[in-house]
Parts: structure tokens; sequence; C-alpha cells
């Protein structure tokens, strides 16, 4: 450790000779090898992806860096953080900074994008910089002396502060973006739509099931939502919000003109491998417009029952309730649970040329080839009862309803699988037992509800540990019994979240399902034609063999998948 230290200092300290007007920075060779180094120490890599690099480098004079992310063994964070980390610097995220008018006067265009390097805030006697590499002593000397001031330095990776200086500068060298602007120019279009493509990349990149672009009173905010929960990416003056917003309606073939309304509208986003289909809703508030982009089929889970995140003996119950020809298989859930790709998955595995399968959804969210699907459209008077009246006369083998709302939606798929059909229906409940006394609010009669309907899923979705920084603990007695478990194997081992740079410092990267699945019994039978509440539905399930959400999801905490505090956050409320 002393020996890798001493030798960053040497690299970092050594006078670099500078052609005059050329004070680019090129690290030498020995802090190349100290970045190896680091990253095999910090376990990003091992010996052998480092000996390949290396060749590789030998041979095309790349830098190592360069050459390790584009064999996928690390990314640019892994780098930033792991030379930030050695070097007691502090990693930071500069695209979700505020970053001051004021600081951003001290560096030229120029020479902001020959160090790769960006001011952020101007303190006292202090600048506050952030680069994607160690500064050469050349490097520090000259800003010191052309800004005059002592500086505070940071780090950050390349492509972010690149982004952002195509921001913060125009072409000219002018100042373009600042969180603190007061110019009340009106935004650059250009600017503008390279804005809305890069939080569109940004998004497909991170995962992000949606994109909020909100409006405040001094600023317009971008926040993400990624496994589930919304994360702060960056903010922007209020003076480009109306211009932003625009861009969005365009894309969206929306009205711009109307600013009182809301609206709805989507387009689709060309990106590699596939396009990215988007969902956009405005909607207006006090300062302004509010647009919400859903990104429809970016960082699905996989359309195997395994890839799910089913158990085996779920995986065996449950295609034997899909293969049955006829009855009632229900998705019981609230919003954002994944039933949608739970039901598509569904749909996938029992596609053949010989199955019509016909679905009526609000809106369709993803298109299958071989399959017909119906929009539900008010204006045009096809809603889920009509649509499934037509659907009855085109010969359906199986249909799929996107959500049982009401009495009549419900009643007319529960004598159509009486008659013969398979149906797969979601409905909005919090476990699968309560779906039952759910229809029976509705209005439905029990002897329908009883002999129609084969099995209730329930399930929700649970992030998974990052594997790169995930840590072990060995549960405690009174952890165990705070869970609700009798007992442990000896030896068991749980992981609890921590937090790197690969999962953006929350700990989670990706998320998985649990699934609560209820097969219906005569006992069941008999507890919906008593009109039996929820409670007791749940008793009868759970001493039939029926396991939980919560259970459920402490198999995959035994497994390491996720931790015990995340399956506590999703089952809390039942």
């Amino acid at each position: 450790m002393q020996v890798l230290k001493k030798g960053l200092s040497v690299c970092l300290n050594r006078r670099i000779k500078m052609l005059p007007g050329k004070d680019t920075y090129s690290p030498p060779k020995s802090s190349e090898k100290l970045l190896g180094s680091l990253l095999l120490k910090n376990k990003f890599i091992n010996q052998s992806q480092l000996d390949e690099a290396l060749k590789i480098q030998a041979r095309t004079k790349e830098p190592l860096g360069s050459i390790l992310i584009q064999q996928g063994h690390v990314t640019e964070e892994d780098i930033a953080y792991t030379f930030a980390q050695e070097l007691g610097m502090k990693y930071i995220d500069v695209q979700t900074t505020d970053i001051q008018k004021e600081a951003t006067k001290y560096i030229s265009n120029t020479l902001a994008r020959r160090y790769n390097t960006i001011p952020i805030k101007v303190e006292g006697n202090n600048l506050h910089i952030v680069s994607d590499k160690p500064l050469s002593t050349q490097m520090k000397g000259n800003l010191i002396r052309l800004t005059g001031k002592h500086l505070k330095l940071y780090v950050s990776t390349t492509s972010k502060i690149k982004g952002l200086l195509d921001e913060i500068y125009d072409s000219k060298g002018k100042h373009k973006v600042s969180v603190e602007a007061t110019a009340r120019e009106e935004p650059d279009n250009t600017m503008v739509i390279k804005l809305v493509d890069r939080l569109i990349e940004k998004a497909i990149r991170e995962r992000a099931t949606d994109i909020h672009f909100e409006t405040f009173k001094d600023k317009l905010q971008v926040r993400f939502r990624v496994d589930g929960l919304l994360r702060k990416i960056e903010t922007h003056p209020i003076d480009i919000a109306p211009s932003v917003i625009s861009r969005i309606k365009v894309l969206s073939r929306m009205n711009i003109a109307e600013k009182r309304s809301p609206q709805d509208g989507g387009f689709t986003y060309v990106h590699n491998p596939q396009p990215v289909d988007i969902r956009v809703s405005t909607l207006p508030n006090i300062y302004g417009e509010k647009a919400v982009l859903r990104l429809l089929n970016v960082g699905n889970v996989g359309t195997s029952f395994d890839s799910l995140g089913m158990e085996q003996d779920h995986i065996e119950i449950f295609e034997s309730l899909i293969k049955r020809p006829y009855g009632i298989i229900l998705l019981a859930s609230p919003t954002g649970s994944g039933k949608s790709t739970t039901l598509h998955s569904v749909l996938l595995k029992l596609r053949s040329e010989e199955t019509n399968i016909v679905t009526v959804e609000d809106p369709v969210e993803d298109k299958i080839d071989g399959i017909t699907q119906v929009q539900v459209d008010q204006a045009m008077k096809v809603t889920f009862p009509t649509a499934l009246r037509s659907i009855l006369r085109q010969d359906p083998d199986i249909i799929m309803i996107g959500e049982i709302r009401d009495k009549e939606t419900a009643e007319i798929a529960l004598r159509a699988s009486l008659t013969g059909h398979l149906v797969l229906a979601t409905i909005h409940t919090n476990n699968a037992p309560s779906a039952l006394p759910r229809l029976l609010d509705m209005g439905c009669e029990p002897y329908l509800i009883s002999s129609s309907i084969s099995g209730v899923m329930a399930q929700r979705l649970v992030r998974i540990l990052c594997p790169h920084c995930k840590t072990p603990f060995e549960p405690t007695e009174s952890e165990i019994k705070s869970l609700g478990c009798s007992s442990l194997p000896e030896g068991t081992v749980w992981y609890r979240a921590r937090g790197c740079p690969r999962c953006h410092y929350t700990g989670y990267r990706g998320r998985t399902a649990i699934f609560e699945l209820l097969k219906i019994n005569p006992d069941i039978q008999q507890a919906i034609v008593n009109r039996s509440p929820a409670e007791r539905i749940m008793e009868i399930a759970v001493s039939t063999g029926m396991r939980t959400l919560f259970e459920d999801g402490m198999i995959k905490v035994n497994k390491g998948i996720t931790s015990p505090e995340e399956v506590i956050r999703v089952t809390l409320i039942q």
C-alpha cells in the first residue's frame, strides 16, 4: 500500500515538460501501471484481464483505462472512484451537481476542454473544480496563475464532464447553461434538443423506467425512476423549462400551444440495439408544466418464469394453471409490481399458430407479434366491456384483460371462462387472497367466482443487491426473531447493501420479483361461497400450503439475492 501511494505521489508531483500552447497532460507509463495495480487491488479486475489489456496497450498505444472499459471489465465510474479514493479526493456525479454561473467565468472554454475540467463553485478564495484524472503540477500551476484562486479538486467521469461542457459553453466559448444563470435569453433550440436526447439516452443506459421533468420556482429538475425509486439526476435554470417541455410535446405529437390542460402522447425513440417506446404525460402546475416520460421496454426482466424470479415449485404450479383450456387466472398486485411483464411472459409462452390470443389493454405497452392487441379508447367508445363483447365474437382461445376495474368487466370475464376460454387478467389488491373478496365487493355472484377462478398470483418487485459491493453478515437471534423466523441453519449468511460507483451508491442494481401463488381448492371455494373476508381466506390458503410474499422474499434473502430490509419494504403493507 505504501509503495502504491509513493508511486502515485511521484507520478502526480513530477514536473512535466510541456510544449508552448500544448499543455495537455498524458499520464506517464508508470501511472498507467499504477491504475492497473489500483483496479486490481480494489478487485475491479483480475490479473488475467490486466495482462490481456496491457498486451493490447503495447500494440495500440491506447490508454489502459480505455481498453479496460472497451472490454467491459470496468466502467468510467470505477476508474474515477479508484483515483479519488487513492488520492483522498471526493468523487462526485458532476451532472447532478449545481454549478455556479460565477465559477464558470474563471476558466475559458478552450482551457476547460483542454484539461477536461469544469469549475463548479467559488467559495471565498477557493475555486472548486472537477476533472476526470489527476492534474499534473504544471496544470494545477497554470490554473492557479490564471484564476488567482486556491483549487479544491474533485473527480468525475470523462463522458459526464464532456457532456456538461457542451451545455455550459457553446462553440464560440460563451457561457450557455448554468443552474444559477441570471441571463433571461431565449434558449438555443439545438441545445434543448441535445439536452432532451442526452437525458433519454442516459435513462436508457441506466435502465430507468420513468423520466420526470419537474418545474419549480427557480429550476427545472430531472429525476429518473430506477429499480422502483426516484433519483435526482440534474437541475437546469427555469428559463429553459418551457423550451424543454415544448420539445417533448413536439416529439409526442401534442398541442404545444395548450399549456393549461393535461395531455397524453408518445413516440418511439430510435436507440440501438432496439427502438424504445415512450409514453408521455404532461400536467400543468403553478410554475409551468411537468412532463413524465414512461420508457416502456427498457431493462425488462427476462421472459422465462425463472428469470422473472419464480421459484421452481411456483413455476410448476403456475404452468399447470396456464395449460388449462379454460378458467381465470388473476394477477393481483398494486401498480408498478411487474404484473404486465409477467402477463406478457405468459402470452409469449402460450403463443402458437394453433391458438387465437386477443388482449384488451390500456395502454398497449409491449407489442407482441402473432397476438391481436386492442387499445382501450374512451373517445371512440372502445372500453374494456365493449371490447370484450366483440372479442368473444372473434373465436378466441385465450383472452388477456389489462385490468378488471368494474362489475361489468368482471362478469364478462367470469362468464367467458365458463364457456371454454382461458382468461388472464389483473386486479389491484395487496395480496392474492384479497382479490376474491374484491370481486364480491364489485357485485359478482359467489358461485360465478368460485367456479371460474383457477388461481390468483400476487407479486412485488425487490431490488437485487449489487454483486460488487454487497456486505455479508450473520444474522443475530434477535434479528431472526424480529423477522418472524423461528430459526436458521447455523452459519447462515445474509447480505446488506453498501454502495459503490457501479450501483450509483444505492447498494442495489436491477430488480427481481417475489410471488404469492394461491391455487383454488375446495376449501377456498367454500370460503368464497360463504363470503369469507380476506383474512379468513389467507388463513385457509396458508394452512393448505400457500407461501406468502414475505416468505418468498426471505428465500431470496437466504440466497443472497436481496436484503431483509428490501423484503420488509415491499411487503410491509399487505
